[in-house]
């Protein structure tokens, strides 16, 4: 019986544990700039494993109003990138005028993650937020 029980109860640990989500770090929407002429306005996302085991993430930025994409080495091979211990990753698009952006990251385990979102004018940065 005490065999029965405990096998019972491993069993229903193990179906809880793979119904866990996944973390996530998010940023809150910052606003960009007011129709400005001559300039551009980038958003930049910034990720960093500050752990001991590698992670794999997934970054996104979003908008209520088109961006146009400048780099991603967030991406691997048509997917999640996995961050080894220590490095890093950037996103950055090119964003719309009198609008927000805002910034997420994804992963089985956020922990050892830190993120930034930087609005930058003309590569100078404006406003900074980290992820929580």
């Amino acid at each position: 019986m005490k065999t029965y029980v405990a096998g019972t109860v491993s069993a229903v640990l193990l179906g809880l544990a793979s119904l866990a989500q996944a973390g996530q770090l998010v940023s809150p929407p910052l606003p960009t700039h007011p129709f400005r002429t001559n300039t551009s306005s980038e958003g930049l996302c910034r990720i960093r494993n500050t752990g001991t085991t590698p992670v794999k993430v997934t970054v996104s930025m979003s908008s209520n109003n088109g961006m146009v994409h400048l780099f991603d080495n967030c991406q691997g091979d048509g997917g999640p990138r996995t961050l080894a211990a220590g490095q890093s990753c950037s996103v950055m698009k090119q964003l719309p005028d009198d609008s927000f952006v805002a910034c997420k990251v994804t992963a089985p385990d956020v922990t050892k993650l830190r993120g930034t979102l930087e609005v930058d004018h003309n590569f100078n940065t404006n406003v900074a937020v980290d992820l929580e």
